[in-house]
């Protein structure tokens, strides 16, 4: 299944050049029916320019500090805990944080596969 999220532009550039492996969500009704090996559409709020990645992996947390603490700041892009809190606060309004779980879905941008797939078939030929 394929579904669209809309991206800060900020995001979608680390999500691009690979900073970035995870996207980070609240657990609302969207975000429940995505499965593994689904695709997310990540679409920049600024270009509309768009980016499909692959759901490698999903974890849910408590919160965001929960979230943040397990799987750590680099991991999500920033430099350190400080700012990736201030970010979410920022994207996502505290009562929606206090009323439901935070999810991390593990994304690999769909032209890495592809790129490594293309050569795994001129290497047989």
């Amino acid at each position: 299944m394929k579904y669209s999220i809309p991206v800060h532009e900020f995001s979608f550039n680390k999500i691009k050049n690979g900073t970035r492996k995870i996207g980070v969500h609240l657990l609302d009704k969207k975000a429940q029916q995505i499965k593994l090996h689904d695709v997310l559409e990540m679409c920049n709020s600024s270009t509309s320019e768009k980016l499909n990645c692959e759901v490698t992996g999903i974890a849910v947390f408590d919160n965001f500090n929960d979230l943040v603490d397990a799987l750590g700041h680099q991991s999500l892009g920033y430099d350190n805990k400080e700012e990736v809190m201030i970010r979410l606060a920022r994207i996502f309004p505290q009562e929606a944080q206090a009323a439901l779980n935070a999810v991390a879905f593990f994304i690999k941008p769909l032209h890495e596969r592809m790129n490594i797939k293309q050569r795994t078939e001129i290497e047989r030929e």
